[in-house]
């Protein structure tokens, strides 16, 4: 078993991070994992207010998708989407990001 903290980022629509699929059977084999996101930090350097959503998307509920963030987010400015707790990713779940020009930064632990 092996735990790694890790930071995924990216600007614009897009899927930003998804756990990792188990594969005992690749070459190298790929564990079953798990992800506790401890951070979602979004920031808009635009020039103007974005209609914004940050999701969760839970594989194992045919693709359902949780909203844990959305709205106009104003030019100049950033936000903590987890200020309190941190979430649990299990394989194939995802966060993903709605917004032309918003820059995100997930910060998380996974564990293997």
């Amino acid at each position: 078993m092996a735990d790694k903290f890790l930071s995924f980022s990216r600007t614009g629509t897009g899927t930003v991070y998804t756990v990792p699929t188990a594969n005992e059977g690749a070459t190298p084999p790929v564990p079953p994992t798990t992800a506790l996101v401890k951070s979602i930090r979004i920031s808009n350097q635009t020039g103007g207010a974005v209609t914004t959503i940050v999701s969760m998307m839970d594989y194992s509920n045919s693709s359902l998708e949780i909203p844990l963030t959305q709205g106009s987010f104003a030019d100049a400015t950033e936000s903590e989407v987890l200020p309190y707790a941190p979430i649990v990713l299990e394989q194939q779940d995802a966060i993903k990001l709605t917004g032309a020009g918003i820059t995100i930064l997930v910060s998380l632990l996974e564990i293997t």
